[in-house]
């Protein structure tokens, strides 16, 4: 099986060297559990190994606001976005207007960058908004059927705590299933990663120790 390293230190080896490419992963975890810095780390990894990234944001927070939040760590290299190594796409305006045509914006930006490494981030605003309109299941089925038949690594993020995954559409139409959670132990919060489902890979299990810095999130395997 073809793999593409994930740029987060300590997670290759618990996938078996990386991530199933091509591959769609779910990326899960309430608000500031670290998805995003995740994501866009991989996205930076794949730039620096000469790899096309394509960053799709809607509604949740503009792209030029998590370009600058993104500035702070060390991975983040701006040099890799003026090459178009790395492109950062808002789609919310857009959304909002004709909420219908999502799925085809979305195949019509990727079609135009042509990446082998794709971030939705997140995809939560997105179904929220399709789901008043009962379109939210039939947008699910075509955007991963598309993604898979792309042949990229495709990140997807969700806002969702860890009792929501096991009723989540998004869950069962990945091939992969990773969350980042904070509980509270003893007073203390600490964050952890956990591999739930990774297709065709043997991967290590139980919550993993993470710590986030200037240099981006890591993964203190063996540490609980």
């Amino acid at each position: 099986m073809t793999r593409k390293t994930t740029g987060i230190p300590g997670l290759d080896s618990m996938l078996q060297n990386g991530f199933p490419f091509p591959s769609a992963v779910l990326i899960a975890g309430e608000p500031g559990t670290g998805k995003t810095t995740l994501a866009v780390q991989t996205l930076f990894h794949g730039a620096k190994e000469g790899e096309k990234g394509l960053y799709i944001t809607a509604i949740s927070e503009p792209q030029w606001l998590v370009q600058k939040f993104l500035g702070s760590f060390s991975f983040y290299d701006q040099e890799m976005v003026e090459k178009g190594m790395i492109n950062f796409i808002d789609l919310g305006p857009s959304i909002i207007k004709n909420p219908s045509d999502m799925l085809d914006m979305i195949k019509k930006k990727i079609e135009q960058c042509q990446p082998e490494r794709i971030v939705i981030d997140p995809i939560t605003p997105m179904t929220d908004l399709l789901q008043w309109r009962g379109e939210t299941r039939e947008f699910m089925h075509e955007l991963f059927a598309y993604l898979k038949a792309f042949n990229s690594l495709a990140i997807i993020t969700s806002e969702m705590s860890y009792d929501d995954i096991s009723h989540s559409q998004e869950s069962y139409m990945v091939d992969g299933v990773i969350v980042l959670s904070y509980p509270e132990e003893e007073k203390v919060r600490r964050k952890f990663l956990e591999v739930l489902k990774m297709r065709g890979t043997k991967h290590t299990t139980g919550r993993q120790l993470i710590d986030i810095t200037d240099d981006g999130l890591a993964v203190q395997a063996g540490l609980r």
